[in-house]
């Protein structure tokens, strides 16, 4: 979201520092644990020992014996061993879903997150932000996101509130295998800021596609997100928006309850004179139970400042009520008349 507020950026170098360093130490915190759990694997140390044996065997090794390697360490050496990747690919698969991280499975659920965002431009943000998301067949879905927010250019209070830009999402998932799934969608954002410096008075149309992949061996699942934003109409003195954002998640999944993420976000704005920004964000997430679930974490700017999408540093929390019943359930498509029965 880019606002049409103008002022001095005011610096809160303390509270950006502390916040830097909690995100840094979430995610070498998710990177070491992650390492401890393959290296406990006893299915991966047996590998590991196999593959020092082998030594210059593996230096020397051709193309052909590499993939073979690389088979190995994604499906299994032995038929044991591909069997429990296989089921625990299975449960981190069935676990994202449960937990709404998944963005690639069609589930239903409602969303209250609230965050406080600092920028570098010298904007600050605060946000309440509600989400619905309807599961429309087995694998078509709908999302509505609805943000209200209070906006303080000056740091002197909250002179400007009110609800931003609405944003659908519409599409489903296109492939799903054991290994990958692939959601194709898109996002169509509405100018129903008011007040309108709250929102960009664009209609923007944002496609894109979403890659999951469950990564066996360390608990966790990869999300790979790409899309291409472009405004196609509104208020002709409001900047005509273009971007495109490429998103990668590492999200772990340790228990039936607990779950983290870390979430680096690249955003390149392909207007003239305008540079890119990235960001990362890590999550901490419990689920009370089939319904409930509660999430809380931190995120600092990476790259970008003094730009429109430099974000400086962010907190934010909220909860989610899940539920997986589609609106128009399968079995009603397995009651429709089939073509010459």
């Amino acid at each position: 979201m880019v606002l049409d507020l103008r002022g001095n950026r005011k610096s809160s170098k303390t509270l950006t520092s502390i916040l830097k360093a909690a995100s840094i130490g979430l995610i070498l915190l998710v990177g070491l644990i992650s390492s401890d759990v393959s290296a406990a694997d006893p299915d991966s140390t047996t590998e590991s020992k196999t593959q020092d044996d082998t030594g210059t065997e593996a230096a020397e090794e051709k193309p052909e014996g590499k993939l073979r390697r690389l088979e190995s360490l994604i499906r299994g050496a032995t038929p044991e061993e591909r069997a429990h990747l296989s089921e625990e690919r299975k449960r981190l698969s069935e676990a994202a879903s449960a937990f709404g991280t998944d963005p690639t499975a069609i589930i239903g659920y409602y969303q209250l997150t609230y965050g406080h965002s600092e920028f570098t431009l010298g904007q600050r943000l605060d946000t309440a932000t509600g989400v619905i998301r309807l599961p429309v067949t087995p694998n078509f879905g709908v999302q509505v996101t609805v943000p209200y927010v209070w906006a303080d250019q000056q740091r002197q209070g909250f002179p400007t509130n009110g609800i931003s830009d609405t944003v659908v999402r519409v599409g489903g998932r296109v492939f799903v295998s054991e290994y990958v799934a692939v959601f194709l969608g898109t996002d169509v954002l509405f100018p129903t800021a008011s007040p309108s410096q709250l929102g960009t008075g664009k209609y923007t149309l944002g496609p894109g596609g979403v890659l999951a992949a469950p990564l066996a061996r360390v608990r966790s699942m990869f999300y790979l997100l790409v899309q291409d934003y472009s405004s196609v109409g509104g208020d002709p003195s409001r900047t005509d928006l273009h971007f495109l954002q490429v998103q990668g998640t590492i999200n772990t999944i340790w228990s039936d309850h607990w779950w983290t993420s870390v979430q680096g976000t690249w955003n390149n704005d392909w207007n003239t004179h305008r540079k890119s920004a990235s960001n990362v964000v890590g999550q901490i997430g419990y689920r009370f139970d089939n319904h409930w679930n509660v999430f809380a974490g931190p995120g600092v700017g990476i790259t970008g400042d003094n730009t429109p999408l430099g974000l400086d540093w962010t907190v934010q929390a909220g909860v989610r009520w899940v539920f997986r019943t589609p609106l128009i359930p399968e079995r009603l498509f397995k009651a429709l008349p089939k073509e010459g029965g």
